[in-house]
């Protein structure tokens, strides 16, 4: 049985067993932080699991939270400005640190099916309409005649699954040849129009036609960026809101690109408080369940669950993916080799963003308020950047 002192419902799993409680008293919440581009999606398993959890258990269900950052989301939980029962993030080492900081069991990942990966996406290049530059593979983004505007690695979690993307297909590209492959990441982030300190901030650049603003002081853009790198369920749920015209720009898909996994988890140490780690933990089983996956594929994720990819293959452009663990070995060893001080991002930074026209948009350095006579938090980790920043 979970731990904790929650509602209903053993080992996750739905249950006819309720406590006895008078009617009024039968309500349970469950609070959720989620990336940024999962909105609509919860929107939609918010009522589906509420009605199938009153059904099943006759109690009541208030399903809330906040979208976000996950960098941001995760810095608002380790210093106590939001307690959320569940996280649905897009990079797992932001719930490595969770973990890390005693909020939930490190084991996380064995809890739920898949690693705990209930549906994936990948990296994509958004282009105008008619791909003028004839963007189709990473490669093209080390032309001189194509700058690309990206989310900066260092600030942003969708930016670090990039700034891997690009190493996985340069490792590819020179037969696992680390020097040459580094040679490659160099050049690519080089020939950028800009590196912005968020995804949402490099979109809004690009849609704006610009390279970059309020960059660095009396930085200059001249230069027209070709492509966008985003993920692929943001720039379909862009386009789904009227975001991105279909008359005025198109999605690319790389025919190799890296495997963008979304994980999910309960915080033990919320939910226990809250009285609701069954329910909660209930609420993320349900998005392996059929139901769950074919919500999440028509929210543009890509599903885990075999039968339900078959399924709708047809509604995702082909593309041969690779994952963290066939490339770097896994998380563990990818945070060590790339992001930890002292690693391949930070002895290799300023040599990405040293480029004649690009421009660097920084997010401003906000301060990070904590309950009164609440302990600062510990020392910087080696996944989150130094500042807080948007995704």
């Amino acid at each position: 049985m979970l731990p904790g002192a929650g509602d209903f419902g053993i080992d996750a799993r739905w249950s006819n067993q309720r406590p006895p409680a008078a009617e009024e008293e039968r309500v349970v919440a469950v609070q959720n932080a989620a990336n940024t581009t999962a909105r609509a999606f919860f929107a939609e398993i918010n009522k589906t699991f509420g009605a199938a959890w009153v059904a099943k258990t006759d109690y009541s269900l208030s399903l809330g939270g906040a979208h976000g950052p996950t960098f941001a989301h995760t810095r608002s939980i380790l210093v106590g400005q939001s307690e959320p029962d569940i996280v649905t993030f897009d990079n797992p080492a932001a719930i490595d640190e969770l973990a890390a900081a005693g909020l939930l069991s490190a084991n996380w990942r064995s809890r739920l099916p898949n690693n705990s990966v209930p549906f994936t996406t990948t990296l994509v290049f958004l282009v105008r309409k008619g791909n003028p530059a004839k963007v189709r593979d990473w490669s093209d983004l080390v032309r001189a005649d194509v700058r690309a505007i990206l989310p900066d690695p260092r600030s942003s979690s969708v930016g670090q699954w990039l700034y891997l993307a690009v190493w996985a297909d340069a490792l590819e590209r020179t037969g696992g040849d680390a020097g040459r492959a580094r040679e490659h990441v160099r050049a690519l982030y080089r020939n950028a129009a800009s590196l912005h300190s968020s995804a949402n901030g490099a979109a809004g650049a690009f849609l704006r036609g610009k390279a970059a603003e309020g960059g660095r002081k009396g930085a200059v853009s001249h230069v027209v960026p070709a492509v966008l790198v985003l993920l692929e369920s943001e720039a379909r749920a862009r386009r789904d809101a009227g975001e991105i015209p279909a008359e005025a720009y198109e999605i690319v898909t790389p025919p190799r690109s890296l495997r963008v996994d979304l994980p999910v988890a309960w915080l033990d140490k919320n939910t226990a408080r809250h009285e609701n780690t069954r329910v909660s933990a209930s609420l993320l089983l349900y998005l392996f369940s059929p139901e769950g996956q074919e919500a999440a594929a028509r929210h543009h994720f890509r599903p885990v669950d075999a039968t339900v990819a078959a399924k709708v293959a047809a509604r995702f452009a082909p593309v041969r993916l690779v994952s963290i663990d066939d490339v770097f070995g896994g998380w563990d060893a990818t945070r060590r080799r790339f992001f930890a001080p002292g690693g391949e991002l930070d002895r290799e930074y300023k040599t990405l963003v040293t480029s004649g026209d690009a421009t660097l948009d920084l997010a401003p350095r906000l301060p990070v308020r904590r309950r009164p006579g609440q302990a600062a938090p510990q020392a910087q980790s080696p996944t989150l950047p130094p500042t807080p920043s948007e995704q």
